[in-house]
């Protein structure tokens, strides 16, 4: 009882698991943040092709929503330590293989293709474990403080990422890669770092294990999948979360569309990497700047007021975007965009962490994660074809389309605009038990 009073009170940045923790996602962030940023504009460049980019992209993205429901049952069924070491090794392995490609002159279409997915799905495998590790490090009264901190630190990743990745683009390829693969054995090296003591390690082994090894490799698949889908029929139980997770596809597609379509646009048009990266760079400040009231602001607001507040903040900066191709307003109009993320990722973030048993954890943050993201891969093919079809203001009034509708619905969905403030989540998430 005293161990866990006084880990209440200790502040995060005091806290070695923890920082170890935040070293190894970040790690893992930057790497993934580098690997979005550099593989659609070397696709463009390689192929010259819009078209050709965005299924590059978008089969990526298909790849990591496909596993994340089986990375869900890594995180809840082996110890999230060791998954966060061999995720980042991967990770590591992934980028080399990108940078060797580049050396050796042999990257295009195909390579591209193969070697993006194969780290996406690593992406989809383990990026389960290190999230659901957060809950076993950092007590529930510290959770919605942590997550706005990762806010900030998303944001900081998010506004070097750009610029770095196109100043080492501008550089070459092969550093890029290389820079990628150094952030990956980054995370590897601080998860190994973490103690390998409870509760990073999971409880005893399921007591099926054996029963699936008796029924054979297809009564292992079929068991797994169950096991997987068990942490999405879970929230979809829900009712105070399920219409939350549909509304975050739709937003997502929408937010991620008009991204990649204004990227696409401007290489196009004939910007540098560098006027790329800059404009990347933006959403990152918004976040920054968002990130800073977060944690004040769930203390004080009810979290679905805050929530609403942060969409309508989309909505309308989206909505403004085909209005205009100067690269200062579409930085502008990106920042404010975004400008509500931070407090919106932390209070429904918070909220879920609290809602979830922890044994259910990592299933129901990538069920959480598949949701979100499951139209996400339509967003390359819709940037990619609806550039050639429409042009840039055409496709960007679909993107912001998209946001809106996403935010009236958000609105009219009383319990999210009812969820209460972070004291009383607990006890309002006891309301909804299944």
């Amino acid at each position: 009882m005293t161990s866990s009073t006084n880990t209440r009170i200790i502040p995060l940045w005091r806290q070695r698991r923890y920082l170890l923790w935040l070293g190894s996602d970040t790690g893992s962030a930057l790497g993934m943040s580098l690997q979005w940023f550099a593989v659609p504009l070397v696709a463009l460049i390689v192929t010259n092709s819009p078209t050709q980019a965005g299924l590059i992209t978008a089969i990526g993205q298909l790849g990591r929503v496909v596993c994340t429901l089986p990375g869900g049952v890594l995180a809840d069924s082996k110890d999230r330590r060791t998954l966060m070491i061999i995720g980042g090794l991967l990770g590591a392995v992934g980028g080399v293989g990108l940078m060797i490609a580049s050396l050796g002159g042999h990257l295009g279409f195909w390579s591209l293709l193969i070697l993006h997915l194969l780290m996406s799905v690593r992406n989809g495998l383990f990026g389960s474990a290190s999230d659901a590790a957060l809950k076993d490090i950092v007590p529930e009264s510290q959770l919605p403080g942590a997550l706005a901190a990762n806010q900030g630190r998303d944001a900081v990743i998010s506004l070097a990422g750009g610029p770095l990745g196109g100043l080492l683009l501008s550089v070459s390829q092969a550093v890029t890669f290389g820079a990628l693969a150094l952030a990956h054995v980054v995370a590897a090296t601080c998860a190994k770092s973490l103690p390998a003591t409870a509760p990073l390690s999971l409880p005893a082994p399921d007591s099926r294990a054996s029963e699936k090894s008796k029924n054979g490799l297809l009564g292992a698949l079929k068991e797994s999948l169950a096991e997987g889908l068990s942490g999405l029929t879970w929230l979809l139980r829900r009712r105070d979360l399920r219409g939350v997770l549909m509304i975050s596809t739709l937003l997502n597609l929408g937010i991620n569309a008009s991204i990649t379509s204004v990227i696409f646009g401007l290489q196009q048009r004939g910007e540098s990497a560098g006027i790329i990266g800059v404009v990347s760079a933006s959403l990152g400040v918004g976040m920054l700047l968002g990130s800073l009231p977060a944690a004040a602001l769930l203390k004080r607001l009810p979290t679905g007021v805050a929530v609403c507040v942060g969409l309508l903040f989309t909505a309308g900066a989206m909505s403004l975007m085909p209005f205009t191709t100067s690269v200062p307003w579409i930085c502008a109009l990106f920042g404010v965009s975004i400008i509500g993320a931070p407090t919106i990722n932390a209070g429904l973030g918070g909220y879920l962490m609290t809602a979830v048993p922890s044994a259910l954890l990592g299933r129901a943050t990538s069920a959480s994660a598949l949701l979100s993201m499951a139209a996400v891969p339509l967003a390359p093919l819709i940037a990619g074809f609806g550039y050639t079809a429409w042009g840039w203001s055409g496709l960007l009034f679909f993107c912001a389309g998209i946001c809106v509708f996403a935010t009236i619905l958000a609105i009219a969905n009383r319990p999210l605009r009812t969820l209460p403030q972070q004291q009383e989540w607990s006890r309002h998430a006891a309301n909804f038990d299944v």
